[in-house]
């Protein structure tokens, strides 16, 4: 298993090389063609194509109408309509972009087959045989049509892609003129009297909009068709999916997660988040059965039909948070809250996310009346402010809540203060309120209204993305640890303990890092509700960035980080084979082994490198600008560095200094250790570490002791009191020498008169040991077992003379 994961590895990292030509092989004047890029394959059908032009005649009779209907609305207001044409406009794009993939593959087919009937026919006239004749031109004509098609559907495309982005910059002015629009203030008097000019038409629409429910109601009892009946089962249905249903589905996935699940925070974040997708689809779901027992697509007028579709929508929302809460409190079941907050606190807090859920409610009723209820703009701002100042009034609450919260905790925990979060709550949630309320007081309601609405939005969305990050950093530390059994199958393929405590806080930065980008992007974003314009907000947020010609998007980025982490850990795999297995078996000493080694980490980072430029999108005309400035940079400050790097790669290539050597350099004397990219570390005798540049190496004088021999050299110099001890002291240093285990021979070792001074001889000893770092240690060894050997033999000589004097002294008496 281990060795199927190394080479799968290795072969995504191949696949990623072979991305590298294409993107560093771009120039100025020529540029990869569109039937080269496609990976379809070559499509040849000899056939007219009887439904491409009819295709693309709709497509050119939508662009006409989008255009009349720009021109009718130059001046308006109505964002419902320019939204409507900008759906059409995209619709539009879309359909040519895919006409055109569809069209380039058979084009490439028919290429291929006029070059084959070229072939064939060689220098044959083609004129002697008339079917060969009709055929060829039959697939020349059909050719020439389709390429025509598809430049047609190219100039649709182009023309629908200003469309959508004219139709843009009319909804980013609307907003614009709408945001800073000033109207009577509603202190005012002004502003009332208009109120009440336009107050019967809005209440007559209204009032239709309230008969229309109460006679759906109302047919739905009387109807002798099981009307009750249905009705009956409508509101029973909704009563089970939200009180039993909701309930029993809980309990179950519960259970299933308490077995699967080890008790960690990752079971309370997994019901959470289930427990958020339940709440929204059953709230959601409930009410379309219940609207559908009471057949409102088929009674129900256009406006009734439109509100509760308004309300639908709504109502998922409303779920979400009503479920998404419950699990970050959890009143009810302290041990499946998600947040570390006391029981005390989760239930003075637990009305909010009820709060929350009716702002969102009455939020979907007043969309309604803006977009399609048809009530003057008067009464639309009228919501709005109202809206407005009752969200904030409730959000107020939230602050008033958690002060209590904030002064018990002081009162208990004097040198502890609040958090940062509860200090942007507490303060900067009354001030963004306060700034709402007098924007809409002053006369800036629309102003106030997006405001109010954005801070919905922003709230959700920070709720949801935290939850995720939970879920996502909870998952990574189950994974990735040791003592699971996930963990221990990690361990199996070679990763060790260490290096998966490393990735999970690796990951878990990361996870960190794009839960951050996602809150800065839906800040950013409209915050209307809209799903569908948040998630295209997003993707033109993290797909469409450019830093000078190069577009760089969050899924080339993501791909770039996996092929840089996969590339890595392939070039450790790699370097551990050679030094494990591979090196062992050849003769290669240790200096050539590391040469090998280092030469081959600076190819694969520079391989590497590459890839990840190249799926960046960074080409040679990308980086031009950079090359310019790093040369202006070598010049000056980057000089000496490069000086080193080159130096070292000379080091590494021709060994004039290898590890392990003795050298001397600058009357310094120590042993490589080893030679890095742009300074040699020397171990000198002391066990310390000389760093010295390599381009010093290169460029001055290096006394290398074990170039031609790695052997250690020891010569020493010592006295001898008279010629008579010549001769056993030289034999005696021979025998030590000759004796001592790391002494090699050859060459043997030599012991030389020197010298002959005043009061003595000076002979001079030399030998070899087999490791250069050695050589300290041997030679203290040899001179204290010459000392003591001496010693003993110059006892012995004078015993010998004591003896000799007292015999002849006797004798002479």
């Amino acid at each position: 298993m281990k060795l199927i994961l190394r080479y799968l590895l290795f072969t995504f990292l191949l696949l990623g090389i072979t991305g590298i030509s294409p993107a560093f092989s771009q120039t100025e004047n020529k540029a990869p063609s569109a039937s080269k890029t496609t990976s379809n394959p070559p499509i040849f059908i000899n056939i007219p194509d009887p439904n491409t032009q009819p295709a693309l005649d709709r497509l050119i009779k939508k662009l006409r109408n989008i255009n009349k209907n720009l021109q009718s609305l130059n001046r308006s207001q109505n964002r419902n309509a320019f939204k409507d044409l900008l759906t059409q406009a995209q619709d539009i794009s879309s359909e040519s972009t895919r006409l055109i993939n569809m069209l380039k593959p058979r084009v490439t087919g028919y290429d291929q087959a006029i070059k084959l009937m070229e072939t064939v026919s060689g220098e044959k006239d083609k004129s002697e045989n008339s079917n060969f004749n009709d055929y060829y031109k039959s697939i020349v004509k059909n050719k020439n049509d389709l390429n025509a098609q598809i430049q047609q559907a190219t100039i649709i495309q182009l023309e629908a892609n200003s469309q959508v982005f004219q139709i843009q910059q009319s909804l980013s002015n609307i907003q614009q003129v709408q945001l800073l629009t000033h109207n009577p203030s509603p202190l005012t008097y002004n502003f009332w009297r208009q109120i009440n000019l336009t107050s019967a038409s809005d209440q007559k629409r209204m009032s239709g909009l309230y008969n229309d429910f109460i006679g759906l109601f109302t047919n739905a009892w009387n109807t002798k068709d099981n009307g009750r009946l249905l009705l009956f089962v409508g509101i029973i249905s909704t009563i089970l999916m939200v009180f039993v249903v909701r309930a029993v589905i809980e309990k179950v996935i519960a259970r299933i997660v308490e077995k699967i699940i080890p008790p960690t925070r990752l079971r309370r974040s997994i019901m959470t988040l289930f427990s958020a997708i339940l709440c929204s689809f059953i709230a959601g779901i409930s009410a379309t059965i219940l609207l559908t027992c009471l057949d409102y697509q088929d009674s129900a007028s256009h406006p009734a039909f439109d509100f509760s579709q308004n309300i639908i929508h709504q109502l998922y929302f409303c779920g979400f948070i009503l479920g998404l809460y419950r699990g970050f409190l959890a009143v009810q079941k302290p041990q499946w809250r998600l947040l570390p907050i006391s029981d005390k606190t989760a239930q003075a807090i637990n009305i909010l996310p009820n709060i929350y859920a009716l702002m969102i409610f009455l939020l979907g009723i007043v969309k309604y009346i803006n977009t399609t209820s048809g009530v003057s703009i008067l009464a639309q701002q009228l919501c709005n402010g109202f809206f407005t100042c009752i969200a904030c009034i409730l959000f107020l609450m939230i602050p008033i809540r958690l002060r209590k919260i904030g002064q018990q905790k002081l009162s208990t925990q004097t040198d502890k203060g609040p958090d940062i979060s509860f200090i942007l709550i507490a303060v900067g949630l009354p001030v963004f309120c306060i700034i709402c309320i007098a924007a809409v007081l002053s006369g800036y309601i629309y102003l106030g209204f997006s405001m109010c609405v954005w801070l919905n939005w922003v709230i959700l969305v920070f709720s949801t993305l935290s939850l995720l990050r939970m879920l996502l950093n909870d998952i990574t530390a189950l994974i990735l640890d040791p003592d699971r059994w996930l963990g221990k199958k990690l361990q199996l393929i070679g990763i060790r303990a260490q290096r998966m405590d490393q990735l999970s806080i690796v990951i878990t930065g990361f996870i960190t890092l794009l839960t951050i980008i996602l809150m800065i992007a839906s800040v950013a974003s409209p915050g209307n509700f809209d799903l569908l314009s948040f998630v295209d907000h997003l993707t033109s947020t993290l797909q469409n960035q450019k830093i000078g010609n190069i577009s760089i998007s969050f899924s080339t980025i993501l791909e770039a980080l996996f092929v840089f982490l996969i590339g890595i850990y392939c070039v450790r795999l790699i370097r551990n084979w050679l030094n494990s297995k591979l090196f062992p078996k050849t003769n290669l000493d240790n200096a050539t082994r590391n040469s090998i080694d280092t030469i081959f980490n600076y190819f694969c980072w520079v391989l590497i490198a590459m890839v990840v430029l190249s799926i960046l999108g960074v080409t040679t005309q990308n980086i031009t600008w950079i090359v310019s400035a790093l040369s202006v940079g070598i010049g000056f400050g980057l000089q000496a560095i490069v000086q080193n790097f080159v130096s070292g790669l000379i080091l590494l290539a021709e060994r004039p200094v290898r590890i392990g050597d003795t050298v001397t350099i600058g009357g310094v004397k120590g042993t490589v250790m080893s030679i890095k990219v742009r300074a040699t570390e020397i171990q000198l005798s002391d066990f310390s570490t000389l760093i010295v540049p390599n381009s010093q190496l290169i460029t001055s004088s290096v006394q290398n002791a074990t170039r031609s021999r790695h052997l250690g050299l020891i010569s020493l110099k010592l006295p001898v009191i008279s010629v008579k001890q010549l001769e056993a002291s030289r034999q005696l240093i021979i025998d030590i020498m000759n004796n001592h285990p790391e002494v090699v021979d050859p060459p043997a070792p030599k012991v030389l008169v020197d010298s002959i001074t005043e009061t003595s001889l000076v002979i001079s000893i030399t030998c070899y040991v087999g490791h250069s770092s050695s050589t300290d240690g041997v030679k203290s060894e040899i001179l204290s077992e010459y000392l003591a050997k001496i010693g003993i033999l110059a006892s012995s000589n004078y015993a010998i003379k004591s003896t000799d004097k007292e015999s002849l002294a006797s004798e002479n008496e």
